[in-house]
């Protein structure tokens, strides 16, 4: 096919480039080998530091890592900010995919509206207009109201 011709032809003209990348594959699974294999015991011995030593170690490292980004301290308040939230989405035992999933998706879907507003001189009513999107709509309103709805069910059902 296309896409493997495409790979082939990269690799016969950038050979040296490609069997370099490939030989420094090879040395760098052969030494994650031997380290595994002589350090694993070790690495076993570090579950059993006490959090006590294991929590500020691991809290140091992350500010430090945080500002060395871009030697800013409003990255390591926004680490911050981030941990809390980070926190409360495991004690309330929320999904931490779907906050992922809306952090990646999100600016997607801004910029994406914003670039329809644009079109349509700021106008919402464009994105009433296809059947597609008032069923994106519907659906979007159903999964946002199920829960409520299915739990107010479920204790009218006990009663």
């Amino acid at each position: 096919t296309r896409r493997v011709s495409v790979v082939r032809g990269s690799v016969t003209v950038h050979g040296k480039i490609t069997y370099t990348f490939f030989a420094g594959f090879v040395i760098v699974n052969i030494f994650m080998l031997i380290l595994g294999l002589f350090g694993s015991k070790l690495f076993a011995k570090v579950s059993g530091v006490s959090d006590s030593y294991l929590i500020p170690l691991i809290f140091s490292l992350s500010v430090i890592g945080s500002y060395a980004i871009n030697n800013q301290m409003s990255d390591v308040w926004v680490m911050f900010v981030f941990g809390i939230i980070g926190y409360f989405v495991q004690k309330f035992e929320l999904n931490s995919a779907s906050i992922v999933l809306a952090l990646i998706l999100g600016p997607i879907g801004e910029s994406g509206l914003r670039r329809s507003l644009i079109l349509n001189h700021n106008s919402y009513s464009i994105l009433f207009q296809s059947t597609v999107s008032k069923v994106l709509l519907l659906l979007t309103l159903f999964s946002l109201f199920s829960p409520i709805i299915m739990s107010k069910l479920k204790k009218r059902n006990k009663e």
